[in-house]
């Protein structure tokens, strides 16, 4: 960041220069050093976008432990199960996996890689809350979570959670998917999510397309 800084300080003092010279007789006085200036910014604004693919972000880390998602439960530390129906509140954050590139909005040489630790599982039983963050190594390790908590989800191993909470776990990337679509259809009759909320979960492409939604799973 502080060569982006110091190349885009370069290019305006040199673009000052240039409005100065260009405005001072006699004219074009100072053309060799507000090319040089130019240019040594260039080559800094240069150095800091290549820089940025080797950048990393940077993050104090340290061991807490483990946690597992298993079939029948979330095991913390390879001693503690917890069983999904014992969960009453669940969220997962997936912010990024390893070498996963981050900042990237900004169009500017701050882009980094990320080191995958900013995710987050949390979950609370009625014996206590617990909140880790949690290391992704690529992108199958992430679809691959991300499957999980699908399955998890739509298979009802979340029983306490409110509905609408459930469904909103469900990543975006399966939005589309029938078995997204089946299962709000399930909670819509099951009476554990009203008719418009669980409609706008679902989706629907027209108004004629939700009426017809309505008419069949609302009554």
């Amino acid at each position: 960041m502080q060569l982006v800084n110091l190349g885009l300080g370069c290019i305006a003092f040199a673009l000052l220069l240039f409005f100065i010279d260009s405005n001072t007789t006699p004219v074009n006085q100072l053309t060799v050093w507000i090319s040089i200036i130019a240019l040594i910014g260039m080559v800094f604004y240069t150095i800091s976008y290549i820089y940025q693919f080797f950048d990393y972000e940077k993050i104090e880390t340290y061991d807490r432990g483990s946690i597992t998602i298993l079939e029948e439960g979330i095991l913390i530390d390879h001693k503690v199960l917890v069983q999904y129906a014992a969960i009453e509140y669940f969220s997962l954050h997936i912010d990024a996996y390893y070498e996963q590139r981050i900042n990237m909005a900004m169009r500017t040489p701050t882009e980094q890689k990320s080191l995958g630790l900013k995710n987050t599982i949390s979950f609370k039983t009625e014996t206590g809350k617990l909140t880790r963050y949690f290391k992704l190594e690529n992108k199958l390790r992430k679809e691959l979570l991300e499957q999980i908590l699908l399955n998890l989800v739509t298979t009802n191993k979340f029983s306490r959670l409110d509905a609408k909470r459930a469904i909103k776990l469900i990543p975006e990337r399966f939005r589309t998917h029938g078995r997204y679509k089946e299962f709000v259809i399930q909670q819509i009759k099951a009476g554990r999510i009203n008719c418009t909320e669980g409609l706008l979960l679902h989706g629907y492409s027209s108004d004629a397309e939700a009426k017809t939604l309505r008419s069949k799973y609302c009554n």
